[in-house]
């Protein structure tokens, strides 16, 4: 830790950017365009160091090798080549956190077909959208969601083969068919697929906060270029839980991070069994714990730190959404020997695009990071603004997606004129660069012509000992426009009542904010695909 004298030494010798013409641009790394299967990279890894413990079980205590890992995935690239599929072909993985998830995502890949991985928790609607968006050869699930995908896929008379990860009747398995019958030489003298660099490695959901998810194309050099030694250096050396499975861009880079820099990883369930978590980490001695905010959250206000210490964990990243400055500096406190990380990205972008250092101010998400660009318009000019000037938060990235499967309308929408990534966020950078985030674009309510930010209004209303999260959303109003109304989910055994949390907002915020459209208290809260609160769906239903 720096003292007062060298502290500003210390932050500069922390950041990798510049800024010109009120662009931050991070370093650049200049990593060669050549063709790279990113699998076949992790499969060297898994090689090199055979006896390494990847993987253990977090209820069972079971564990993976390298071998293991390497054996098994490469038994089922086998598989896939003698069902037919080819370099290019499509398969899904629709599962949740499981020792065998990455092992299927990497055997995909290697033979050059391209994994497009789903929520698990499908509903049949989404399990319909996906099917007939991706046309996938082969669907590898879990047992609970097999019925529902082969019953779709019949209706949509689609010859589509289900494969269960675990077991279940009348459908072939992992264990019992796709790992077995095949004899050792063969596995020993397997060869990846040579991939060109845009060549299609993966399609992950986008965030579906505005309806129904995007199928986001990433390339093997999109991925190759996020294990770059530059942007895995500082996980050497951890046992990690990363909590968000392959459904998300980001569960799915860390998986490849975790096995560049030869680490162990816990394989826990994706719920919000928050205490569960914390026993995880204090039996496994886990050091890096990667998860959501809203977990995160469910930790402070279950006042659960004040019962673990953690001694083993030494840094907590908070993705998927933004983790507020409030809390950032409860985990703080209660934890000063974690290093508390917000960072940001996008599916779109491919990447994580900034986060914070040891020095950053709490509740910012930090400094663009190497190969990354980033600017802040103007809302109506579009014009780069200098800092401490409010617009969207515009990227460039070279990690950025080839688009979305089969929707070139929408993919030439998500860029300006210039190339930039749109990402709808709107955010500001100070004097230092550090990027704070305001609030979507799309989340915004307008009352007599105001844009009102919910989030500065769910800031208030979670100081509340009462509230576990809450969600302002606009409701319709023939006069006003819309009126903002809060969907508030509670502590158990904690009660508040709708005029109390009015007069919370009343007496901390502006007239514009005021609580108009009233308060509804609810059991749960409808969320995306990636766990993203579903703001679109409260809105339909609390306006209908």
């Amino acid at each position: 830790m720096c003292d007062s004298e060298t502290d500003k030494k210390c932050r500069d010798s922390d950041r990798n950017f510049r800024i010109e013409d009120n662009i931050l641009i991070g370093k650049e790394l200049s990593i060669p365009k050549i063709p790279v299967n990113v699998a076949e990279e992790a499969l060297k890894m898994l090689k090199s160091k055979p006896d390494f413990i990847g993987q253990v079980d977090a209820f069972t205590g079971k564990v993976h090798t390298f071998a293991d890992m390497s054996e098994r995935s490469i038994k089922c690239a086998l598989w896939l080549k003698k069902q037919g599929v080819k370099p290019g072909d499509i398969i899904g993985l629709c599962t949740d956190n499981n020792l065998d998830a990455f092992l299927v995502l990497l055997g995909i890949m290697y033979i050059g077909a391209t994994c497009n991985t789903w929520d698990h928790n499908l509903s049949p609607i989404t399990a319909r959208y996906f099917l007939e968006l991706t046309s996938p050869k082969i669907v590898f699930t879990i047992s609970s969601s097999a019925a529902s995908l082969r019953q779709t896929a019949k209706e949509l008379k689609m010859n589509l083969k289900v494969v269960v990860l675990d077991k279940l009747d009348e459908y072939e398995s992992l264990d019992e068919d796709v790992l077995r019958g095949h004899d050792t030489r063969e596995i020993v003298e397997f060869k990846c697929f040579t991939t060109k660099p845009d060549d299609v490695a993966l399609i992950v959901p986008s965030s579906g906060t505005t309806g129904l998810p995007k199928a986001t194309k990433l390339s093997h050099y999109s991925l190759h270029c996020c294990m770059h030694s530059d942007k895995v250096r500082n996980l050497q050396g951890h046992i990690f839980i990363i909590v968000p499975t392959v459904r998300w861009n980001y569960g799915v880079l860390m998986s490849f991070r975790v096995i560049s820099v030869h680490a162990k990883k816990i394989i826990v369930p994706d719920n919000d069994d928050a205490e569960g978590l914390l026993q995880f980490i204090e039996k496994y001695q886990v050091s890096l714990f990667s998860t959501d905010p809203f977990i995160l959250i469910k930790l402070i206000k279950n006042e659960l730190l004040d019962k673990y210490r953690l001694p083993s964990l030494k840094m907590i990243i908070s993705s998927g959404a933004h983790l507020r400055k409030e809390y950032q500096d409860i985990l703080r406190e209660k934890l000063p020997h974690v290093f508390v990380n917000n960072s940001y990205g996008l599916t779109d972008a491919g990447c994580v695009c900034t986060a914070q250092t040891k020095f950053s101010k709490p509740g910012s998400i930090g400094y663009v990071l190497p190969d990354v660009c980033i600017k802040i318009v103007d809302l109506q000019t579009e014009k780069a603004l200098g800092p401490n000037k409010t617009g969207e938060l515009r990227i460039k990235a070279i990690s950025t997606m080839q688009g979305y499967h089969n929707n070139p309308e929408t993919t030439k929408k998500s860029f300006d004129s210039d190339g930039w990534l749109r990402t709808g966020d709107v955010a500001y950078y100070d004097d230092d660069g550090e990027i704070f985030l305001v609030d979507r674009i799309s989340d915004f309510i307008i009352f007599r012509s105001i844009n009102v930010s919910p989030a500065e209004i769910e800031t208030v209303l979670a100081t509340h000992p009462a509230v576990l999260l809450a969600v302002v959303i606009g409701i319709p109003h023939e006069v006003d426009e819309e009126h903002p109304m809060a969907v508030i989910l509670l502590l158990p055994g904690k009660s508040v009542t709708e005029k109390e949390l009015i007069n919370l907002v009343e007496k901390n915020m502006p007239d514009h904010c005021r609580l108009r459209g009233g308060v509804i208290f609810v059991d749960q809260l409808p969320r995306t695909t990636t766990g993203k609160i579903a703001r679109k769906q409260l809105r339909d239903i609390y306006t209908n």
